[in-house]
């Protein structure tokens, strides 16, 4: 009979499910654990008994970077948007620093310390992979009071430097709204540059004037 029976019990994020019969060469006896990322390996006892194995690796792996992998879903788009979101609000080198770390934008702490709890936030709240994240308010930081799941469309619209038109009653973001009526965005935005920096007044009229031919082509002739 064994001295130990570890089946059913926990050493860190293993879970023994039963004694490895198969033959090891060994003296040291092993035991098929199963860890809470979901790998299943036979262990040596004495590495259990021992604390010498706590999980199958993922645990040391995912510290490295910073992030507890219990989950088994590193590999899925909403994780890397969870990933993402921290990183722009915590890592002053990361490309998008300017727009959020710097401007003291910051991830609740619920979120922050569990990725399980923003995935059950985000499944209950209309998560799906063509969807992002979006603040409702952008001067305040990533909750679950203030974050939505919305289209890319959706969220240029909401951006604080997003340009916003007013067409037929209906306040269009710069970028759609060329695209919408067919007109080219490079040249409705450098009219908009000139009239902002004219100090005159931004209308559709002036921003979607007809284009000039003529006096391009005369531009290029000379």
């Amino acid at each position: 009979m064994e001295k130990y029976d570890l089946t059913g019990r926990t050493f860190g994020h293993w879970f023994v499910v039963e004694k490895d019969l198969a033959p090891n060469g060994s003296k040291n006896s092993r035991w098929i654990c199963r860890c809470t990322c979901g790998t299943v390996k036979s262990v040596f006892q004495y590495s259990l008994l021992s604390g010498r194995s706590a999980s199958c690796g993922c645990v040391i792996s995912e510290k490295k970077k910073g992030i507890n992998k219990t989950h088994g879903m590193s590999n899925t788009r909403i994780y890397r948007e969870w990933a993402s979101m921290r990183r722009r609000c915590k890592n002053r080198n990361d490309k998008s620093a300017s727009s959020y770390f710097g401007k003291g934008i910051t991830v609740c702490s619920e979120w922050d310390s569990s990725f399980e709890t923003f995935y059950e936030w985000a499944i209950a709240n209309g998560y799906s992979d063509n969807l992002t994240i979006d603040r409702i308010d952008n001067s305040l930081g990533y909750m679950p009071s203030n974050c939505r799941w919305v289209t890319n469309d959706e969220q240029q619209k909401n951006k604080t430097n997003t340009v916003k038109i007013v067409y037929n009653g209906k306040e269009w973001c710069l970028r759609a709204l060329c695209i919408h009526i067919g007109f080219p965005y490079k040249t409705a935005h450098g009219r908009l540059l000139r009239l902002k920096k004219s100090g005159r007044e931004i209308t559709t009229d002036a921003l979607f004037a007809p284009i000039n031919t003529d006096k391009i082509a005369k531009r290029f002739r000379h």
